[in-house]
């Protein structure tokens, strides 16, 4: 049993209140129901004490002292409200208003600002104090984000959060004195991130979001809590809306795992919401073309056709490719649908590609998914970021190794074949070979091996395999991985002791649909990693598969994939499929399932003839998009459920309308295996219906009832057949008690939930030590062609982010970064227009010369539909070589 904490007890404003050793006094307040007013403090940042407003008084001690940095004492007896501390607090108040302009009338703050809000408690109706107002130009051009710097009262929050969370350190101090003010270098606009961090902590009108600017006061908004539809972190979001219209998306510091933070995309990248080009009804091909029809004729046609190609062929000539970004209730739902319906185990979703690292890690260590909460990264004494670019893929994580790397000194070790963001912060950077980082990693397991730095107890204790990896490690030929990875053999050592001696270490793995066949490889020594150093089953230790999409965990845990049920459960055991057969009333093919690449196969080789589609753009988001729209347009049936007419909805036979995630409700399950609520803030856009809904309503035009109708009886529906989700209930997650969700396994109502995996025991008995092959591509580099590296950007990650207005602005075409000396060799020009070729396909795309590359490899977007990346790649992933040419 872990020892109690000692408290530290003192009395504010004659309460007594115990806390934690080193809480500032302003937090002891708080917890004690005594508000101190600050004007530059947020929990998320250091304090800093620019405001003198959160002064007050110790009992025997002269003079003021500031709560918001003065550690809590024993015995301190501290006063909050005397009639001195309200008179150096309201002359704080009269000297912050010299300069300040009263345009509360027209400040988008009013309402909300902070500085408004105490003038009027203190009661602040004149001044004494003369000075000249600040008369500096507002900066109208930055995207998403108004600065107005005559507001600014210099609390320095907007820099320090820039700064100590971010890592982009775009804003600073600049000049002294009375003319002292914050700004970029050169007062240029902004060129950042974006994520608004800077307006979510200013605490007056100086720094606006820009999308709600002048729409409306806040106290107009009716807030929802829900789960941004992105990427796999799963943070939550307040969507503030009014007459049916969301204006404005924050974050609560109280609410979810992201305690506050946001990125670009969950702050800002909203809008498709609202986009003219949404889909209001159905539609039905007619003569070659899709028009508009009644709900009722679309799922009588679709129904019909499904119907006759089930009985001309069987279940096996039908197949189903869901969205990540589905609920969980939904995604459940559909591959019931797709089994119990349509009679075929042929689904998949994020073309296979995405999960492919969590059953590696399943079949070491028992569970598919990421070990610890990351929360736990900013305490961690090592990093290993692994073929991640965060600050592209999911820049909440991004911050939550800038906090450990800023404010605990942790050690970062950086591994990728680009120079990423992160690179700024780490303590070794190895730039590997495209597709080489598995390899690296049994380089450094070999090291803690040789050199003695395995933690022997608990290999021995909890693990099996041992021998037969040393002896695969030590079969490696020296110099092997050095030439295989392009990292010097000492450089590699040095991130093997590093990892090897840090009392807690964790690792980073970032997957997509674009993120390579090694994904398994990868995954499987970075396990193997974490035994030998008995950096499992503990916190801030363990490994992070952080999935592309805000439900790709829950796709996998609802068994949209050929050859798993719900909770993992084999399909091929005829136990497990008898067992949801008797729950569901319905029959389940006993033939194995093909996945998306061999579904996509099979609509080639004319085997697969019907296909259902919910949330997915394959025409655009698979690789080998030439090839991928041909098969498509090959089938004899096309049904495409999605918010908008995508590239593959122009290719249906009968497009259904869905709604967006701000007008369903159900749950998402994160990165961290964290379930948490999804929640409607807006009805559903004309005649588009949830998802859930059209699964049930299609299934019935089929003759076939899916059993539960609402959200509610669905989610007990998937509690009462996988044990994992066993104690996550709505009614739980509705609980204020649990504003961050509930992180399975989570067997009852009873259950906490499972922050940390592993820390007794391995479901699979003693955790597997499987040597990671890694396989190197065979054939010779062409000396005139270049690698291609294809993936997410910060503004896109998927079809859907491509109709938010705002991204589609910063970053709305394809591009290649090509690196500054293959750009010298080759006599490029920034902005340049070039061709790029592979075997598959020819895009044209502007040049961006940056180091974030490295030489001989190109990186792409793969999301453009007319000039991603995915146009060139394969649909095996293996690295595309391709010809770079200037016309």
């Amino acid at each position: 049993m872990a020892k109690e904490e000692k408290k530290v007890t003192l009395t504010i404003d004659g309460v007594q209140v115990s806390v934690p050793p080193g809480t500032m006094i302003v937090e002891a307040a708080a917890q004690a129901g005594i508000k101190i007013p600050t004007l530059c403090n947020n929990k998320r940042l250091i304090p800093f004490g620019a405001c003198r407003m959160c002064v007050v008084q110790q009992k025997g001690r002269r003079g003021f002292m500031m709560a918001c940095f003065n550690p809590v004492r024993n015995g301190m007896d501290i006063l909050t409200h005397t009639p001195e501390i309200i008179k150096a607090r309201k002359i704080q108040l009269q000297l912050i208003l010299i300069s300040h302009p009263l345009d509360c009338p027209v400040c988008d703050a009013g309402g909300w600002c902070d500085l408004q809000n105490l003038v009027y408690e203190y009661g602040v109706a004149e001044n004494p104090f003369k000075g000249e107002k600040a008369n500096l130009p507002v900066d109208h051009v930055s995207p998403f984000i108004e600065r107005h710097p005559n507001r600014c009262i210099l609390c320095g929050m907007c820099v320090r959060i820039c700064d100590e969370v971010v890592g982009a350190s775009e804003l600073s101090f600049v000049n002294r004195g009375m003319k002292t003010r914050i700004t970029t270098d050169l007062d240029r606009p902004l060129n950042c991130e974006f994520c608004g961090q800077c307006v979510s902590v200013c605490p007056v009108g100086a720094l606006n979001d820009r999308i709600f600017l002048h729409k409306a006061r806040v106290w107009d908004l009716k807030e929802t809590s829900t789960v941004c539809a992105y990427c796999g972190v799963g943070c939550t979001l307040l969507l503030g809306a009014k007459n049916d219209r969301v204006l404005r998306v924050r974050a609560d510091e109280d609410r979810g795992l992201n305690q506050g933070n946001l990125c670009v995309k969950g702050r800002f990248g909203w809008e498709y919401i609202h986009s003219p080009k949404r889909l209001t009804s159905p539609l039905i091909r007619k003569n070659g073309e899709l028009i508009k029809a009644t709900w009722e004729e679309a799922l009588v046609f679709a129904a019909r056709r499904l119907k006759e190609i089930q009985g001309e062929r069987g279940g096996s000539a039908l197949a189903g490719l869901a969205s990540p970004r589905l609920t969980n209730e939904e995604l459940y739902l559909f591959q019931k649908f797709c089994r119990g319906v349509l009679g075929t185990n042929h689904i998949d979703h994020a073309g296979g590609y995405s999960y492919t690292a969590h059953l590696a890690l399943k079949n070491s260590l028992g569970h598919a998914a990421s070990t610890n909460s990351i929360n736990e990264v900013r305490q961690a004494d090592v990093i290993l970021v692994l073929r991640s670019d965060l600050s592209e893929t999911h820049p909440v994580v991004k911050s939550e190794v800038v906090l450990a790397a800023k404010r605990r000194k942790a050690k970062v070790i950086v591994v990728n074949s680009r120079d990423i963001y992160l690179k700024k912060f780490s303590t070794l950077t190895l730039r590997v070979k495209p597709g080489s980082e598995a390899a690296l990693v049994n380089g450094m397991a070999a090291v803690i091996l040789k050199e003695g730095l395995a933690q022997e107890e608990f290999l021995q204790s909890r693990t099996q395999g041992l021998e037969a990896l040393k002896n695969s490690l030590e079969s490696i030929p020296p110099g092997k991985i050095e030439a295989l990875t392009g990292v010097a053999a000492d450089s590699l050592a040095e991130a093997a002791r590093q990892y090897a001696k840090a009392k807690t270490g964790v690792i980073l793995i970032s997957t997509g649909q674009n993120s390579g066949q090694e994904d398994p490889a990868i995954a499987q020594a970075a396990v193997n990693l974490a035994l030998l150093t008995g950096k499992i089953g503990r916190e801030s230790c363990g490994i992070f598969v952080l999935g592309e999409k805000n439900n790709s965990q829950g796709a996998l845990d609802m068994g949209v994939t050929p050859r798993l049920l719900p909770g993992y459960a084999d399909l091929h055991d005829a136990s497990e499929r008898s067992r949801f057969e008797r729950a569901w009333g319905l029959t389940i093919p006993d033939q194995p399932g093909k996945g998306a690449l061999e579904i996509l196969q099979g609509i080639e080789e004319g085997k697969v003839r019907g296909l259902y589609v919910a949330g997915e753009n394959p025409a655009v988001t698979y690789p080998d998009s030439e090839r991928t729209q041909k098969a498509l347009s090959s089938l004899d049936f096309l049904v495409v459920q999605d918010c908008f007419l995508s590239e593959t909805a122009l290719l249906a036979h009968v497009v259904f309308p869905a709604v967006t995630f701000a007008e369903k409700e159900g749950t998402f399950t994160n990165s961290d295996r964290r379930v948490q609520r999804v929640r409607p803030a807006l009805p559903p856009l004309e005649e588009a219906l949830p998802d859930l809904a059209i699964f049930q309503d299609l299934a019935l035009a089929m003759g076939t009832s899916l059993g539960p109708t609402s959200v509610r009886e669905v989610n007990d529906e998937v509690r009462s057949l996988v044990k994992l989700y066993g104690g996550i209930s709505l009614a739980r997650l509705d609980s204020p008690d649990l504003p961050a969700g509930i992180q399975w396994p989570c067997l009852t109502a009873e259950h906490p939930g499972t922050p940390i995996l592993y820390e007794k025991e391995f479901p699979v008995g003693k955790a597997r030590l499987i040597f990671s092959e890694y396989h190197e591509e065979g054939g010779k580099e062409a000396d005139s062609s270049f690698a291609l590296a294809v993936g997410p950007t910060l503004f896109h990650s998927g079809s859907l982010s491509l109709l938010s207005p705002g991204l589609s602005r910063l970053q709305g075409d394809g591009f290649v970064l090509v690196h500054p000396s293959d750009a010298k060799n080759l006599v490029l020009k920034e902005g340049e227009t070039v061709t790029l070729e592979s075997p598959r396909g020819r895009i044209r795309v502007k040049v961006s010369i940056s180091p974030k590359t490295s030489p001989g490899v190109l990186f792409v977007p793969g999301h453009f539909a007319e000039n991603g990346g995915n146009r060139l790649t394969g649909w095996d992933l293996k690295t595309t070589r391709v010809q770079l040419e200037k016309r």
